[in-house]
């Protein structure tokens, strides 16, 4: 059985906005990811993605539950475990542009973390060109400033930067968004070759479906802050369980004018996570939707073997 890298134990963060209220960004998820494998993250904007990715690097700290990397609370650790979980994962941002310091040239910001953790520190230039070299750049780029570049080189960059430590895991915060649909496909293709090549895993969040079936072992489906179904990627895509996941499944184009596809148009406004409904988080949208929808918030359930969904249907 594989070894679980990253646990999640119905993590919680909340925001408090004006007027007292309380945004819950992410409200009670759990998931493991297993050593060397991808779990792809999908949902609407604003859903949590990216709050969820931020808190397991401890960007953000949690309200509540706790986040487990390799069987030690991420939240609770020591400085010097602090320090090494630091180097262990590392996270590639959406957009490469403003992740990426203007004033410094290439080689400076891949290396930012060399320095930091004293790594490569005789051969600091080689292992930079090493870099580049390893996603696709030239060695001479290194002397060169971020706004010289492509947004698709400027995302490779940020790959190099994450990669420089020799990290377990890399939180992938949808790095494909800003780039342009044939850059998109060689950025997953080069993801996909480091993952091979140095056995790293992945939490990879996006919301173009297409390319998370294409680059994910399994998925979850993320909406107003809670994780409402995870699969392996074909029985997610194959068999959605979840209303909502179809809505989203159906909405995904196909390349063929002679083949018809039902869309399911979701009805309704979408709340706020600063003002949930009661019950379903999903019932004021959902087609389905019955009085035990409306009072009673739905167990995340295993409807069948490694297909978990929250929905009373199940």
């Amino acid at each position: 059985m594989a070894e679980n890298l990253v646990e999640v134990n119905n993590l919680k963060k909340h925001f408090t906005i004006g007027d007292g209220l309380v945004l819950k960004a992410v409200d009670g998820v759990s998931f493991t990811i297993q050593k060397g494998e991808t779990l792809g993250l999908v949902g609407e904007s604003g859903c949590g993605k990216s709050t969820l990715g931020r808190t397991l690097i401890r960007i953000y700290d949690r309200n509540d539950g706790e986040v487990l990397f390799k069987g030690k609370n991420v939240h609770t650790l020591s400085r010097k475990e602090g320090r090494q979980f630091n180097r262990d994962v590392q996270m590639i941002f959406q957009d490469p542009q403003a992740s990426l310091n203007p004033r410094m040239i290439v080689g400076e910001i891949i290396a930012e973390g060399l320095d930091i953790h004293s790594l490569y520190q005789q051969n600091r230039a080689e292992r930079v060109a090493e870099l580049l070299e390893l996603v696709g750049l030239r060695p001479e780029h290194a002397k060169r400033f971020p706004h010289e570049f492509s947004g698709g080189q400027r995302q490779r960059i940020g790959i190099a930067r994450a990669l420089a430590v020799d990290p377990e895991f890399i939180i992938a915060d949808e790095p494909i968004s800003a780039l342009d649909v044939s850059i998109q496909a060689q950025i997953v293709n080069l993801l996909e070759d480091l993952q091979k090549e140095k056995g790293l895993t992945y939490l990879f969040i996006a919301h173009d479906l297409s390319m998370v079936k294409h680059i994910s072992n399994r998925i979850g489906v993320m909406y107003l802050g809670k994780i409402v179904e995870l699969a392996e990627s074909i029985e997610l895509y194959d068999k959605p369980l979840h209303p909502y996941t179809q809505a989203l499944l159906s909405a995904i184009p196909i390349p063929d004018p002679m083949v018809k596809k039902e869309r399911i148009v979701l009805r309704g406004e979408l709340p706020s996570p600063a003002n949930l409904p009661s019950g379903c988080r999903f019932q004021t949208r959902c087609p389905h939707a019955t009085e035990q929808c409306r009072a009673v918030e739905p167990e995340w359930k295993e409807a069948q073997p490694g297909h978990w969904v929250a929905c009373h249907l199940y």
